[in-house]
């Protein structure tokens, strides 16, 4: 045990209620950022370490958080805590800690990686400079590496441990009028295959210029990974919520057991994914995240349960957001969906995506970096942007065509092909 943690152990000997909870966190961030092909801030290196106390006192929670990780320090952020409990209002969703028992039920993965090297990190970014020089383009981004560890402790006897890594390399390519963007995320950038990954963004970045006016209408499309990952998941958070769902603030509460995606579509968490997820258990307390189908056959398999909603259920808590979102791919590579499509389009991404209509699940956003009319299954020129207005509901069950899946950080999203999805503006920017 290293100090901090005898320091824990030390304060949960003797627990100022029957409700501790004590987590710490470290994290390590490795940043260099670049623009016009060039590094402008290198060895940016952010050290993070923090303890969070969490006290319960007669059904209520307190908490306080500290980088003061030496004994006095943990000490007054645990009294601090009780201090703020015995504030507080009773809270009707209380919880006790986790037990040991609970806790044991955590099916750890035990990921493998080393950090990116110095040599390793300027070794990617001198080849992604001179090919893009080459190819007379300008870049703008950054890549950096996180490794972290997180730690949960409670005077129940529950442990729980977990280290892991997280590196991205974020390009955006630019012509004097246009710009496409790609990335690749991992555990330590061991997989970065550059020749083929650099190629890609050269050609695509080269097709981007001068955008050709396109009106806007019902398209079919082909969605990159990361233009389905950012609008499915904000459909995620705002109606996966099971108690929200039970009390009528979803869009799911009026569709009880109806189909909500095509039968092709397959969205589950698995904790021990090994390739993507944060954690294997909640940070906060420790609970175990469990693998879970969310959509499945059309329907909805289960939504979301927070432990006091799954403890009221007589169900197994997921999570107020579960450990990862896996959309389930095949392995037809995003060429081979294009190649599909005999007129459309190819959107890269979405910004800026709001609300539109809570109880049909309709969102509206921009596209960015990257919108390509496809003709004859292939990229032809690409188009200026758009505003979209669009259900979920209707583009789930208008896939026509699911792709092989990219990890991202809590993620593994392949790319769609879609019916009819709806631009109905034009934008400048």
């Amino acid at each position: 045990m290293n100090k901090t943690e005898l320091i824990i152990e030390k304060a949960l000997k003797n627990p100022v209620t029957d409700h501790v909870v004590i987590s710490y966190s470290k994290s390590e961030t490795h940043h260099i950022r670049f623009s016009n092909n060039s590094v402008n801030r290198e060895n940016l290196f952010k050290l993070e370490e923090e303890v969070k106390a969490e006290v319960g006192w007669d059904g209520r929670t307190g908490s306080c958080r500290t980088n003061d990780l030496s004994e006095e320090g943990i000490k007054r952020a645990v009294d601090k805590a009780c201090e703020t409990a015995r504030l507080l209002p009773s809270d009707p969703e209380y919880m006790p800690p986790v037990t040991e028992a609970e806790a044991a039920a955590l099916k750890d993965f035990k990921p493998v990686f080393s950090e990116p090297s110095d040599d390793r990190k300027y070794g990617i970014l001198k080849d992604a400079f001179g090919e893009l020089k080459k190819a007379g383009l300008n870049s703008a981004g950054s890549l950096s590496s996180n490794p972290y560890t997180v730690r949960v402790y409670n005077n129940r006897g529950a442990r729980a441990v977990h280290h892991n890594c997280v590196s991205a390399f974020m390009l955006t390519a630019m012509t004097g009028n246009s710009s496409f963007k790609d990335f690749h995320m991992s555990k330590d950038l061991s997989d970065y295959d550059g020749k083929t990954f650099l190629a890609d963004i050269v050609a695509r970045t080269r097709l981007s210029e001068n955008p050709a006016p396109c009106e806007p209408g019902k398209y079919t499309v082909v969605l990159g990974p990361a233009a389905v990952e950012e609008l499915l998941l904000m459909f995620l958070w705002y109606n996966l919520d099971a108690k929200a769902i039970d009390e009528g603030r979803s869009a799911l509460s009026k569709r009880a057991g109806a189909r909500i995606a095509g039968e092709n579509v397959h969205i589950y968490s698995k904790p021990d994914h090994g390739r993507v997820g944060l954690y294997p258990f909640c940070p906060e307390d420790a609970m175990p995240y469990p693998a879970f189908d969310m959509i499945r056959d059309g329907k909805l398999a289960s939504p979301w349960y927070s432990r006091f909603y799954a403890g009221k259920k007589g169900v197994t808590a997921t999570g107020r957001v579960p450990a990862n979102v896996i959309f389930k791919g095949t392995d037809k590579p995003l060429e081979k969906l294009i190649s599909g499509v005999e007129n459309g389009l190819y959107i890269n991404s979405f910004w800026y995506i709001r609300l539109v209509d809570m109880m049909d699940g309709i969102f509206t956003g921009m596209t960015r970096d990257g919108v390509f009319r496809i003709k004859d299954g292939k990229l032809a020129q690409s188009v200026n942007n758009f505003r979209f207005n669009q259900s979920v509901f209707e583009m789930l069950d208008s896939i026509t065509e699911i792709g092989r899946e990219k990890e991202m950080v809590f993620t593994s999203i392949p790319p769609i092909t879609v019916r009819d999805f709806n631009f109905v503006s034009k934008t400048e920017f």
